[in-house]
């Protein structure tokens, strides 16, 4: 059941540290933000993101990560109370126990209803670690929006016209990670405080960790002038290449005017 036949404490620490990722990327969509307002603010200070000081940076990502994982680690360990919890729900879905797999748990409530502040402990962890990076996102983007238009008096008018799609493109930055990843885990690490007894799908909200960085490149591909044009002779390209091979492989006439016709239908985007 365990990868490479690796131990179950180590499965458990590896486990951990891959919750941690999650606290990396958040940390360096912050240092984004922050390059961003230092760029329109501050150029001067843009060297801590060039040469070996760029380190900084991933040093900054990779401590939250790793205090999200020592957090998740610590106090979500599997206790003799966590186990009897759960382990019905866990043998009836996937004929499982415990002593099979590795596991972490936040159980919220004792069996008399007080709170298990030692697991609630790794709520807060993770909520501090979130709040902070959040600030710093938002804190960025507040003063980039009054700060902006005084800026961009002094600017040529192409340029102007670039650093409004930039903020565009900014403003539509902050809600995509609000929508797919910082909801999503605040739902999740909220929900026990419920004490729902129903079975929520939240693996479709684990999905949605996924969908960001998708989004990331989509909205700035819409957004910015530039980087559509250019996208959208890429796909030209690769869409004639592609229709020239079945051109290649079958020269019947139904497949020449399909050729002929998609560049056309491409330029008309």
């Amino acid at each position: 059941m365990r990868p490479f036949n690796l131990g179950k404490d180590t499965v458990t620490v590896l486990l951990s540290f891959y919750t941690g990722v999650y606290a990396s990327t958040i940390s360096m969509l912050s240092a984004q933000f922050l390059y961003r307002y230092w760029a329109v603010f501050d150029i001067a200070k843009l060297r801590y993101f060039k040469g070996w000081r760029f380190s900084i940076c991933v040093l900054y990502s990779s401590i939250f990560g790793v205090l999200w994982a020592i957090g998740i680690y610590c106090f979500d360990e599997m206790d003799e109370y966590s186990e009897h919890y759960m382990e019905k729900d866990l043998l009836e879905r996937y004929n499982l126990s415990f002593s099979e797999i590795s596991s972490l748990a936040l159980v919220t409530y004792n069996a008399d209803g007080s709170l298990r502040w030692f697991n609630i402990s790794c709520t807060l962890n993770m909520t501090a670690s979130m709040l902070f990076q959040y600030t710093v996102i938002l804190y960025c983007a507040i003063w980039m929006y009054f700060g902006m238009e005084e800026k961009l008096r002094s600017l040529s008018l192409s340029v102007r016209k670039l650093h409004k799609q930039l903020f565009k493109t900014l403003v539509l930055q902050i809600v995509s990670p609000t929508i797919t990843l910082f909801i999503p885990v605040f739902f999740i690490i909220y929900l026990p405080f419920f004490d729902l007894k129903i079975d929520l799908p939240t693996g479709l909200s684990l999905c949605a960790f996924t969908v960001y960085p998708a989004m990331d490149a989509i909205i700035v591909m819409y957004v910015v002038a530039d980087y559509r044009k250019a996208a959208k002779r890429i796909l030209l390209k690769i869409v004639e290449k592609a229709y020239n091979w079945i051109d290649a492989l079958d020269n019947e006439e139904p497949v020449k005017e399909i050729n002929a016709n998609i560049p056309a239908v491409l330029n008309a985007l």
